[in-house]
């Protein structure tokens, strides 16, 4: 066996390094790793060959290689490592302003950013641009529909608009769901229906609504903001036309889909129980309406006890599982669907304290699979708070925008610091992979970064007057504080958002600012 062993080395050692690369580029990640420490011939092979490096690249970063770029992978990888590079020092070397339509509807989805014009019936869109990646600028626009947008969302990767159409008076109004192309705003060719229709009959005027778009489904909550407020989530197959799942509660709060199966929807019920984040299978859904108490939900992760009522919540994650870019963005990466993060905002109202506060709950992907597997077929399965928060998620005191909510995408979170004038923005980045790599910069002559590793866990409760036990979390990630004007702009913006590739201030008086 010995000499077995000993002449499979030799003939391991034997064969041509570009072999040898091929060999290793059969490897998960972690394998490749291991082999770099092996001897210093698979080093040389590891270190000097594109496809290798370009592999690691995207591991470390959390990107997927793009399928539609021209670029060799020697031209991906120098992209690859510019791109991180730009991001690690949160250096902006161009910026832009985008004028505002004055409409009352916007999307940052894809890379595009889309606004309703005055006349809210037709839609101004910009594909914002990224000079690493090769991305121009373009502006388009969609005229006229035929009817007031209400609100809408878009899917860059299947060229798709959800636009909301609210028709007739109470109690015979409807939701038209229309699906339209966001290149020309005609009638999208995969769908056998024009739109599909929703009936609002027992709601009122006061009308909010949250839509997403993951690969064949559509989900819109209307949720009724009047004196006796309701919810309904409805999720239908937007290529056919059938629903897939209809619930109407009022404890239901928010959503967002986790696969094109499972959805996240937030719960906070009228008696003691804290707020749960439950888990849902589309497939086990009729065609039915059914009330919550009727649901059998995969498993809710409970919130900390509570002293405070719940005034909002609301569910933030981008990109979905099943977007990737069009064809048209010949990108030659982009963030990997692995890992993202659930950004959960919650406004509360302390019973010890007439000022509301606001709680932003981070929540990486992996934290609600783990439970989901956990489950098995046990449904209804409740996670207490301390079986899931402490160690699989973070929480934070901020106060993110009520209207410019894209302040979410893949793992990294962005807040406007109002007290500098909205000059400065907070970055987190929960990539445990660039944290760990800033740690080895900290030993290194390179220049410092503007990154901080998070900490270890803090109480909350110094801060928070709102929960009735003790709240420690802890992720692994980074943050750093970025100006993202000049200290000496006279300009108040009101919001910042984040894409993959820009951050983006607001304000309503303004035109909007690109970085």
């Amino acid at each position: 066996m010995d000499t077995d062993r000993h002449g499979n080395v030799e003939a391991a050692f034997s064969l041509p390094n570009e072999l040898i690369a091929i060999v290793f580029d059969e490897l998960d990640i972690v394998s490749l790793l291991r082999c770099k420490q092996v001897c210093q011939l698979f080093r040389s092979v590891i270190i000097t060959n594109a496809q290798l490096l370009y592999k690691a690249e995207l591991f470390f970063g959390r990107f997927e290689n793009g399928r539609h770029c021209n670029l060799d992978t020697a031209g991906r990888l120098r992209a690859c490592r510019q791109y991180q590079q730009a991001w690690n020092n949160l250096s902006f070397p161009d910026s832009k302003f985008i004028d505002m339509q004055g409409g009352h509807a916007w999307e940052l989805s894809g890379g595009v950013l889309c606004q309703t014009m005055q006349s809210r019936s037709g839609l101004a869109c910009v594909q914002l641009p990224c000079k690493i990646k090769d991305i121009p600028e373009r502006e388009w626009i969609v005229n006229d529909f035929g009817f007031e947008i209400r609100d809408f969302t878009v899917d860059t990767s299947q060229d798709l608009i959800v636009a909301l159409e609210v028709v007739g008076s109470i109690p015979n109004r409807t939701c038209n769901v229309h699906l339209r192309t966001l290149m020309t705003g005609e009638h999208h060719p995969m769908t056998a229906v024009p739109f599909v229709t929703h009936l609002l009959s027992d709601m009122h005027e006061e009308l909010r609504f949250l839509i997403q778009v993951c690969g064949p489904r559509i989900a819109v909550l209307c949720q009724d903001r009047g004196d006796d407020p309701n919810s309904r989530l409805v999720v239908w197959d937007w290529k056919s036309g059938q629903q897939k799942l209809y619930i109407r509660d009022t404890d239901l709060r928010s959503f967002s889909f986790v696969t094109e199966d499972l959805i996240l929807v937030g719960i906070v019920e009228s008696d003691e129980t804290p707020p749960r984040l439950d888990i849902l299978s589309i497939d086990s859904f009729g065609n039915e309406s059914e009330e919550y108490k009727d649901v059998s939900y995969i498993c809710g992760l409970e919130y900390p006890k509570m002293k405070a009522d719940v005034l909002d919540m609301l569910i933030r994650s981008e990109p979905t599982p099943g977007w990737s870019p069009s064809q048209t963005v010949q990108t030659p990466f982009f963030f990997a669907r692995s890992d993202r993060i659930f950004a959960i905002t919650m406004r509360l109202s302390p019973e010890s304290n007439s000022t509301e506060e606001c709680t932003v709950l981070i929540v990486p992907l992996s934290t609600i699979v783990a439970q989901v597997e956990l489950s098995h077929n046990i449904r209804k399965r409740i996670v207490p708070w301390m079986q899931w928060g402490p160690n699989g998620s973070y929480m934070l005191l901020r106060s993110p925008s009520e209207v410019w909510v894209c302040y979410v995408h893949g793992m990294k979170f962005i807040q406007l610091l109002p007290w500098k004038k909205g000059n400065s923005a907070r970055v987190y980045d929960f990539n445990k992979y660039a944290a760990r790599r800033d740690v080895r910069n900290e030993q290194t002559t390179e220049p410092k970064l503007l990154w901080k590793r998070l900490g270890m866990p803090q109480s909350l409760n110094s801060r928070c007057s709102a929960f009735a036990e003790e709240v420690n979390t802890y992720l692994p990630g980074r943050v750093a504080t970025v100006e993202v004007m000049p200290s000496d702009t006279s300009h108040d913006w009101e919001a910042a958002m984040i894409g993959e590739d820009n951050i983006v201030l607001v304000s309503v008086s303004l035109p909007i600012r690109l970085v």
